[in-house]
């Protein structure tokens, strides 16, 4: 589902009543959560975002994003359902029925395979409760056999006895979201935590067990009922220094018992050296970046710059290297270490000491196996600000939108309500090569004349999209913002304060996405103090600039920011050259 890329159609921050029935939605969908963990998911302070989307086959959902790290989504196959993603599912392992397969098959999952019936593991001899007691169609997450953390979450494709049925052939699971996919990579993605081992028998399973169990101690008893009996009628002829023989041999073997326990604990439990263990981070970091980050041709290299860029970078999440807490004590004497093995090649120059070649082929550097998943980057978020057009879908217009996935309130492009209304167009069979027929819908909407029955196709999509709300987007840093009408420029001018000093006002900048704490701080960077203040007539605070400072504020609004020039009002304020 979430293989290829998808279209976001709306993305806005949850208020706090939507936060609230978010949380209820949670509750109900999977009581095992409690309100602490529930909260722990969708945290009060984190900003929690909803994205309504269009997948690539043409399914309309929506997304919750925690942190820009999605949560929960929803599709319009199973609207009543909210299903977790991977990442929720690391958190809570146990919130759906889980299957576990081989680690090779995630390799096909990920590149749009579902979970096919000779991919499962199963208790061995298969039952028909081996596969669960599940409905088609019923949530399930997928692990593998070594790491009990989901990589992937769907729906099952058959019954459970489908399953059994079906004598090992066919399909599974139904995947919509795998690890890796375009769903992984809204935001920055946390590494796969291992969680150990999953255990391969399904609830079902283990109820089966308990009860066996429980016949078998049953069965058992009995058997062995009459045997204690007779051994109860041996016992009461016997005399009371045999009682009192027979309870020290008893005590005396528990104390054995006792001792053999802690023995077999204290072999057990091994005793890690803090030092060995820093050692070996040092060396396996050393390594992987000989292997992967450091090429031939950025060599030589300060062994500082080789430390700091591709060492201290090659640390594994939620490690930290101290080489003061290893052996080594030092740098120049591990990598000494290194050079000894023939590694690396180093020398001294000037005083420093430089890296000045890698032996690549190296049987250490060759056999290095990368343990830890590799972390997705990052993408660098633009400074500059971009400012478009949209429009907001009304009810006018909802008749003929909605037939493409949108909803009342949702915010589209010039360019997508062209699109989808020219298919509207064709599929009504309504245009005549640049005229447009006009069916009583589109004269409904666009409230033409009675005796009125085509226009331009032009003149009608214009017409159409004048029944929309017209409105701006502001994107700056990632964050975007919607204005409904007229988008007001960010006003500066000059205006005189008591003593006759002058100062710069300059206001509207959160229109445009920009702090005004932030604004004023860069202000001062030129040796003139800045505030932030009420400026009377205003809606929003101005940020105060002591002198006129309009070329400098202008310049760092299109210069940094990137403010087109048509959003900033007041330049004509700016001191005049002298001649």
């Amino acid at each position: 589902m979430f293989i290829k890329p998808f279209k976001v159609k709306t993305n806005y921050q949850l208020k706090g009543t939507e936060r609230k029935k978010l949380c209820e939605e949670v509750s109900m969908a999977y009581p095992s959560l409690s309100d602490e963990e529930i909260q722990s998911l969708l945290p009060k302070k984190e900003s929690i975002s909803i994205m309504k989307i269009l997948t690539h086959n043409g399914h309309v959902g929506k997304v919750y994003c925690v942190a820009k790290i999605p949560m929960f989504f929803q599709l319009d196959l199973y609207d009543t359902l909210l299903f977790p993603t991977i990442y929720t599912l690391w958190h809570h392992p146990h919130l759906l029925n889980v299957f576990t397969t081989h680690t090779p098959v995630v390799s096909n999952l990920v590149r749009g395979a579902d979970l096919m019936l000779p991919g499962l593991i199963l208790k061995e001899p298969v039952t028909l409760y081996s596969f669960g007691k599940l409905s088609k169609g019923t949530p399930v997450s997928i692990n593998t056999e070594e790491n009990k953390a989901a990589v992937a979450v769907g729906v099952t494709a058959l019954s459970s006895e489908d399953m059994y049925l079906a004598a090992g052939h066919g399909k599974c699971v139904e995947v919509f979201h795998v690890i890796g996919d375009m769903l992984c990579q809204l935001g920055k993605s946390p590494a796969r935590p291992n969680l150990g081992s999953p255990n391969v028998d399904s609830p079902t399973n283990i109820l089966e067990n308990i009860e066996s169990t429980n016949q078998e101690t049953i069965v058992n008893q009995m058997e062995v009922l009459p045997a204690k009996l007779d051994e109860l009628d041996i016992a009461e002829n016997l005399s009371d220094k045999d009682e009192v023989i027979s309870k020290e041999e008893d005590e005396d073997h528990v104390k054995e018992d006792i001792e053999t326990e802690d023995i077999q604990i204290s072999n057990v439990i091994e005793v890690v050296d803090p030092i060995q263990e820093m050692d070996r981070l040092l060396e396996y970091c050393f390594l992987k970046a000989c292997k992967t980050t450091v090429k031939s041709s950025d060599l030589p290299m300060l062994s500082s710059n080789f430390f700091k860029n591709h060492l201290l970078a090659a640390c594994p999440p939620g490690k930290n290297i101290d080489v003061k807490k290893s052996r080594y004590k030092k740098l120049s004497v591990f990598l000494a270490e290194m050079k000894a093995k023939g590694i690396i090649n180093t020398s001294i120059m000037k005083g420093v000491e430089t890296l000045l070649s890698i032996k690549f082929d190296h049987p250490l550097v060759k056999g290095l196996v990368v343990t830890e998943e590799p972390i997705v980057a990052e993408p660098v978020v633009s400074n500059s600000a971009v400012v478009s057009e949209c429009y907001r879908v009304t009810a006018d217009v909802l008749p003929v939108l909605s037939k493409f996935g949108y909803e009342k309130g949702d915010v589209m492009k010039r360019v997508d309500i062209r699109k989808y209304f020219t298919e509207y167009v064709k599929a009504e069979d309504l245009q005549d090569g640049k005229i447009l027929k006009l069916n009583p819908q589109l004269a409904g909407i666009m409230r033409t004349k009675a005796h009125q029955e085509t226009v331009t196709m032009e003149d009608g999509i214009n017409k159409f999209i004048g029944r929309m709300t017209h409105m701006h987007e502001v994107t700056l840093a990632g964050n975007t913002l919607l204005h409904t009408g007229k988008l007001e420029p960010i006003d500066m001018r000059v205006t005189v304060r008591s003593g006759g000093k002058k100062v710069t006002l300059v206001n509207n900048l959160e229109t445009f996405g920009i702090n005004p704490k932030e604004f004023s701080k860069e202000c001062q960077s030129i040796g003139a103090s800045a505030t932030i203040t009420d400026d009377p007539g205003k809606k929003t605070p101005s940020v105060l600039v002591q002198g006129n400072q309009i070329l400098y504020v202008y310049k760092l609004l299109t210069e940094k920011y990137q403010i087109k020039k048509n959003y900033i009002r007041g330049l004509e304020f700016a001191p005049k050259k002298k001649k």
